[in-house]
């Protein structure tokens, strides 16, 4: 008898803990990178939760807390190597252009997050691992930079952006929200396998942000298919789900730089990015609570408070717009 009556004991106990777990709400927690920046692209640090508004379905969104993101950063760099980056007549290569903006994120950042490299064209090719560390990264790009009939034997075929954006996420083990995919490119796609719903859903379930540079030409846009030209909008789209941007436009202005982030040409183009850049590596961690579980994925949208629109004109917010249902998260890939 004694048994028995520790045995429906246990058996009582175990099902009001399963009774308990089951009446918890799944997933409506969740910690997002977060990034401010004023209209001259300097970072924002003086806002609070306090500032900051959203509703998910209707439903406001609760604020648990606002600080700095601590985690080491992991950056992998995507460059374009396809024949869109080449030369055409009148213009200087876009590929001289995407390498000087690589080496310079590169050294700028080489000290405070570990980069992975990688380039593409129809395919993805010339991997250097995060293993391999960020000194491989600067040899080879030094080495593209030095030879001289590079851009003859490299810069050539189609664009698989999309391919390299999915393969540059299975570079980071265990990824987290704060790694991100940083590509260089004129933003057409005409090879890839992998559709932009797909690398939505890679990006949104392993938490990875994607940032961007758009690489131009004033006579390029000529002889272009109807999926590279829709390439650089369905890009700046992918961008903005996963909590990253679209950060600059770059051309060739003479023999400089000209960026459209650049507001009136009164920054330098180095300060321009350097400020770009903290977006990517100051973020910041937001905590909220939602109103209820999502099954799927759904949009939402972060906004500052009508008095924190006041204090800080034109500023620009940086988050994912997209938040992954909870089924997904329940595989293991969906947390922060």
């Amino acid at each position: 008898m004694y048994i028995r009556i520790v045995c429906f004991g246990l058996f009582v106990l175990t099902q009001g803990i399963q009774l308990a777990r089951s009446q918890e709400p799944p997933c409506i927690s969740r910690k997002l990178p977060v990034s401010f920046r004023d209209a001259q692209n300097l970072p924002l640090q003086n806002i609070s939760a306090a500032d900051l508004e959203a509703k998910i379905k209707g439903k406001p969104v609760k604020f648990l807390s606002l600080a700095p993101d601590p985690r080491p950063h992991r950056i992998v760099l995507a460059l374009d190597q396809s024949g869109s980056m080449g030369s055409i007549e009148g213009e200087s290569p876009l590929w001289k252009l995407e390498l000087s903006l690589a080496g310079h994120f590169f050294e700028m950042n080489r000290g405070r997050a570990q980069v992975a490299l990688l380039f593409f064209n129809d395919r993805v090719g010339n991997i250097v691992n995060l293993t391999q560390g960020n000194a491989a990264v600067g040899e080879t790009l030094r080495e593209a930079a030095g030879e001289r009939d590079y851009i003859k034997k490299h810069i050539k075929g189609r664009t698989a952006l999309r391919d390299a954006i999915f393969q540059g996420v299975q570079l980071l083990d265990h990824p987290s929200s704060a790694d991100a995919v940083y590509v260089l490119t004129d933003g057409g796609d005409n090879a890839s396998k992998h559709s932009a719903a797909e690398v939505d859903q890679r990006l949104a379930v392993a938490s990875v942000r994607l940032f961007a540079v758009l690489l131009f030409g004033s006579g390029r846009t000529r002889n272009r298919t109807p999926e590279e030209m829709s390439g650089p909008g369905e890009l700046a789209e992918m961008t903005r789900k996963s909590g990253g941007e679209i950060l600059t436009a770059a051309e060739w202005h003479g023999n400089s730089v000209a960026l459209s982030a650049n507001v009136d040409a009164k920054v330098k183009s180095e300060e321009t990015l350097s400020r770009l850049y903290q977006t990517i590596l100051e973020d910041r961690l937001l905590e909220i609570e939602l109103p209820f579980p999502i099954s799927k994925n759904e949009r939402w949208e972060l906004k500052l408070s009508n008095a924190a629109r006041q204090q800080w004109k034109s500023a620009q917010i940086t988050y994912p717009t997209t938040l992954i249902g909870c089924n997904s998260e329940v595989s293991g890939l969906g947390r922060h």
